[in-house]
């Protein structure tokens, strides 16, 4: 039995190492608001690596509610309804005037007892709020390429497959289980769910990676590449490999991505390097023969300027924030 060769959405979404919690699971009248603070924040509350990137997510199981998005206008989530923030930036939720806005990191601890005055009147806004935690994810080009905020319905009759998930992990979530291995999975194909939902919408907008997916020259390249990044890849190479000539290939990649092509080939080295000083303990020169250097220092110095430290304190740091304790989320 043969299997299909993993694609490049398929390698980055794995590199990424998903997981998650659910934070909140409660029932709103309005008015009220909640603040849910900038990554660096949260990573900080919840015990979490600096080369971690968490991403809020928030699910209407009923009702409605405004979001509030640095930088962006605000949306109006209803029902059946889940609004994601790849940005990390700050927001707030809120339905109605006046009201006394608390923090979600309050919430979480006080133990998930929400600060919030009941409200008096108005529809009851049901939520489920959680996040999506992504390791190896600095320089993953899925992650750069999604939205700052992004609004998805998962409706069984729009979203089959991701209205059985929303309604999946509803159900742990309300038998207690939030951070458990059920919902852990469930938040897992959660998140692979909402981001192929993005891949469609995004793959027909601007430039980005997203849209280079969709293009029948540069995928096959990106294919290859993602195949074998060691290889000694050069604009002709590839260029050859999908029968363009190098500077039209080169043209055709910056138009559709938005960057270089050798820019991307070096950017996608380092997350691989990243991936084996996480997860084994090769020494540097075989990583650095596995993403095509030859020469071990200069590996380190593209390592550190791209990544921005030398890869012994990646990997440290990885250790690091692999050996902290896990967070205590409310049960």
């Amino acid at each position: 039995m043969t299997t299909s060769p993993i694609t490049p959405f398929d390698d980055a979404l794995a590199d990424l190492r998903i997981s998650g919690s659910v934070l909140l699971f409660e029932s709103y009248q309005p008015p009220w608001a909640i603040d849910v603070p900038d990554e660096t924040v949260l990573r900080s509350v919840l015990g979490l690596s600096r080369n971690s990137r968490v991403i809020p997510f928030h699910l209407v199981r009923c009702g409605t509610f405004e979001l509030h998005h640095t930088g962006q206008v605000a949306v109006s989530v209803t029902a059946n309804e889940v609004a994601i923030c790849p940005s990390g930036r700050a927001h707030r939720m809120s339905r109605g005037e006046g009201a006394r806005e608390t923090s979600i990191v309050d919430i979480l601890l006080s133990g998930g007892s929400s600060a919030l005055e009941p409200g008096q009147s108005g529809e009851t806004t049901d939520l489920l709020c959680g996040i999506f935690v992504m390791e190896n994810a600095p320089l993953n080009p899925l992650l750069a390429a999604l939205p700052p905020v992004v609004k998805i319905d998962t409706r069984a009759e729009i979203n089959p497959m991701l209205g059985r998930v929303a309604e999946m992990l509803s159900h742990e979530v309300s038998r207690g289980q939030r951070s458990g291995f059920t919902a852990c999975r469930l938040l897992e194909i959660f998140f692979a769910e909402t981001v192929q939902d993005i891949r469609k919408t995004e793959s027909q907008k601007a430039p980005g990676w997203f849209r280079a997916l969709e293009d029948t020259r540069i995928a096959p390249a990106l294919s290859a590449l993602h195949r074998d990044p060691g290889a000694a890849w050069t604009v002709e190479s590839l260029a050859a490999a999908v029968a363009m000539s190098p500077s039209r290939f080169a043209a055709r990649f910056r138009e559709a991505t938005g960057q270089s092509l050798m820019a991307y080939v070096s950017r996608w080295r380092m997350v691989v390097a990243c991936r084996f000083l996480g997860t084994t303990g090769r020494g540097l020169s075989d990583i650095a023969a596995e993403v095509g250097y030859t020469d071990v220092a200069a590996f380190s110095r593209a390592f550190k300027v791209i990544v921005g430290v030398s890869p012994a304190r990646w990997r440290n740091e990885k250790r690091q924030g692999e050996a902290a304790p896990a967070p205590s989320l409310p049960a």
